[in-house]
């Protein structure tokens, strides 16, 4: 199909005007600390001495702007023709068939029509007799037998419903040869473009940038006050870094806690102010005073496998490695934490991840205990209480609200127990039906099974809505992943030589910061969107 794009201006010639005198313009200024229509200038205007620098003639713009149109519209333009002609094509294979399935039909329906009339002239034979015919018959004892009308009708049928049934034998046959076409041509054009827009995104590898630690990092997060802050941590001890366009720097040292660190959650709403736990149960609240200053607040608390803040940052909650989910109050103004109550006896192990739904009237916990514990708050009733108890022969590591009728929630693999359980490894999605949140069978990833590695909990799932992706480590690749109305999506994967890998993303989701134990080191990945 030749095609040539006939490109037109939306404006129309008169709004073509100078500012200062409303004359049709003959230069343009490119000079971008100019007002827009202050770049059209007039002879007059030249001659008033107000372009100070060489300008454009209007037509030589014009020229530039229609190449620049025309340069943007090649490749648009050249998939809209090639979709066209798919289309077309489609279109008239449809229209062939259906006259050729048109044709056989009208045939089919001609021989039905000619055989009923020539039965009908068989029984119209047959009603008719000569009185004289069969009086002599009768005075003779004669019987004309009526197996030999018979045996003519059915030797009729077998002809004439041996042609229908021909035709009728055919019908699909020459259906599906055309229909193949047609599915083989859609399924090509449909995969092609699918994979296109489906290919996973490249990572780079940010150079001169990989800082080597020896005391373990078990978590990182960046400052949601501040993209340029991100916190890990090292051992005992938090370093604070700066973040810049893929680059870390360390600026601070925090020392007040007494083990490994095991979770940072940080402040939106007051800058640079967190929260941090380890693993001998203190829990710290920091606010920073000057770069090097830092103001913290020490409480006794459990073990903590993850940390979470309501949306108002009030208050606090602390999946434990003693079984218990602890809430605290908090006020990152006033750099305050304060106990308020333990959930326990739900869980009989580990709780590794906790999460809330958007409207923060449901949580859900799972941990090494094969549970899944979904809570409520109803507004009557200031603390959580049980809404669903969910068993699964396996355990989960992680688990997520994506909206306030589902979560995803993370299927390890059975401990030895259960090697054939095909549905392992797999991110699950459970929605709310008849009020109770049940496994939508056909909504999952499968991860890559690996294994002779193990999931470690730890690195929670990060949703970014920016991107409307989910930012998933799962045993030692870190997964990007997009929910579809079919299923997840893999945007992309970056795999590792060990699952000894705790990582984060950047709010603005450019880039991934993991640090390796395997090889005591960070690493920043700068993610290549499309």
């Amino acid at each position: 199909m030749q095609f040539v794009a006939q490109f037109n201006m939306i404006e129309k010639v008169e709004d073509l005007v100078c500012v200062d005198h409303q004359k049709y313009p003959k230069f343009i200024l490119v000079n971008e600390n100019l007002d827009l229509k202050k770049r059209l200038v007039c002879e007059d205007c030249l001659k008033a001495g107000q372009v100070g620098i060489q300008p454009k003639t209007l037509d030589q713009m014009k020229q530039i702007i229609i190449e620049r149109v025309k340069k943007r519209n090649e490749l648009p333009n050249s998939l809209i023709l090639e979709t066209i002609k798919q289309a077309e094509n489609t279109k008239q294979t449809i229209l062939d068939i259906e006259s050729k399935i048109h044709s056989q039909i009208e045939t089919i329906k001609s021989t039905a029509e000619r055989l009923i009339s020539a039965l009908n002239k068989v029984k119209q034979e047959n009603q008719n007799y000569s009185f004289f015919t069969e009086l002599n018959d009768f005075v003779h004892n004669q019987e004309k037998s009526h197996e030999e009308m018979v045996k003519t009708i059915q030797q009729f049928n077998i002809n004439w419903f041996g042609k229908i049934k021909l035709k009728i034998k055919n019908l699909p046959q020459d259906l599906d040869k055309l229909l193949e076409k047609v599915r083989t041509n859609t399924q090509e054009f449909y995969q092609k473009h699918y994979d296109i827009i489906h290919k996973p995104l490249e990572f780079e590898l940010i150079e001169n940038n990989n800082i080597k630690q020896r005391d373990p990092c078990y978590t990182l997060a960046f400052s949601k006050s501040d993209n340029n802050v991100l916190f890990s941590g090292s051992g005992k001890q938090i370093k604070v870094w700066n973040f810049d366009k893929g680059k870390i720097k360390e600026v601070a040292r925090l020392n007040a806690h007494i083990l490994s660190v095991t979770c940072i959650v940080t402040s939106n709403k007051v800058k640079n102010s967190f929260v941090s736990g380890s693993e001998c149960g203190q829990l710290i609240i920091w606010k920073q005073k000057t770069q090097q200053e830092w103001e913290s607040q020490i409480q006794k608390s459990q073990w903590p496998n993850s940390i979470i803040l309501n949306k108002y940052e009030t208050q606090l909650i602390i999946a434990t490695a003693t079984s218990a989910i602890e809430i605290w109050d908090v006020d990152f103004n006033q750099n305050k934490l304060a106990f308020k109550y333990s959930l326990d006896d739900f869980h009989t192990n580990t709780i590794f991840d906790l999460s809330l739904n958007p409207q923060e009237n449901r949580m859900v916990s799972c941990g090494d205990d094969n549970k899944i514990i979904v809570w409520k708050k109803e507004k009557e009733d200031p603390e959580w209480t049980v809404f669903q108890e969910i068993n699964s022969s396996n355990y989960g590591t992680k688990v997520a609200f994506i909206t306030d009728q589902s979560f995803i929630w993370m299927r390890c693999d059975s401990k030895g127990e259960d090697k054939q359980i095909n549905d392992k490894d797999r991110l699950q999605l459970y929605e709310l039906v008849n009020n109770q949140y049940q496994i939508n069978p056909f909504k999952f990833y499968q991860f890559d099974k690996d294994e002779k590695f193990i999931d470690f909990h730890l690195t929670p799932i990060i949703q970014n809505n920016k991107k409307q992706v989910y930012f998933i480590r799962f045993k030692r690749s870190i997964y990007i992943l997009k929910l579809e109305v079919q299923d997840f999506q893999l945007v992309t994967k970056l795999k590792f030589e060990s699952n000894l890998i705790y990582a984060t993303l950047s709010e603005d989701a450019q880039y991934l910061v993991v640090y390796l134990e395997d090889k005591q080191q960070y690493q920043v990945h700068q993610i290549k969107w499309n």
